[in-house]
């Protein structure tokens, strides 16, 4: 399952990248031919791409232990109670995810059935697609911190710290 998993994220990570590499050159171009009257909608681009592109790098930042943290009071306690803060924190990150999921599943439905676009003029951008991204994503996440919580509460916790100095 581990192996999966990161094979997974290192793909959804190259997504990102590509797709992070193609908006910057779309606002390149504009930017170079703007002169021209050449436009090519980059505001309504990067608008709506970057919360696909953000969403498709958390399954990595996560299952790779380098999201944010703080050790200030995870340092000061005995490596089980480590587990039990690390499970405690992967149920409320599933929770969170999967309320994401829950939340914008019926926009991501109705936005497929209208094929829902955003923009005018230029460029319409299609902002199911990128409901889509973000709900997929979620998933994704749900069933990572689902293996790092099943982990956590057996013992197997691979996290910095987790298994003590």
């Amino acid at each position: 399952m581990e192996v999966f998993i990161r094979r997974f994220t290192n793909f959804l990570q190259a997504i990102a990248a590509i797709w992070l590499i193609l908006v910057a050159l779309t606002i390149f171009t504009e930017v170079c031919f703007r002169n021209f009257g050449i436009f090519l909608g980059a505001d309504q681009i990067v608008m709506n791409s970057v919360p696909g592109i953000v969403f498709l790098q958390v399954p990595f930042a996560i299952a790779t232990g380098s999201m944010l943290r703080t050790t200030l009071i995870f340092g000061l306690v005995r490596t089980s109670f480590r587990q039990a803060i690390n499970a405690v924190c992967y149920l409320l990150g599933f929770l969170l995810f999967l309320g994401i999921s829950v939340g914008g599943w019926s926009d991501m439905i109705i936005g497929w059935e209208i094929k829902e676009y955003q923009g005018i003029g230029a460029i319409e951008f299609p902002v199911y697609l990128i409901r889509t991204v973000i709900i997929f994503a979620s998933l994704v996440v749900c069933l990572i911190y689902t293996n790092m919580f099943l982990k956590a509460i057996f013992g197997k916790d691979n996290t910095p710290l987790a298994q003590g100095d």
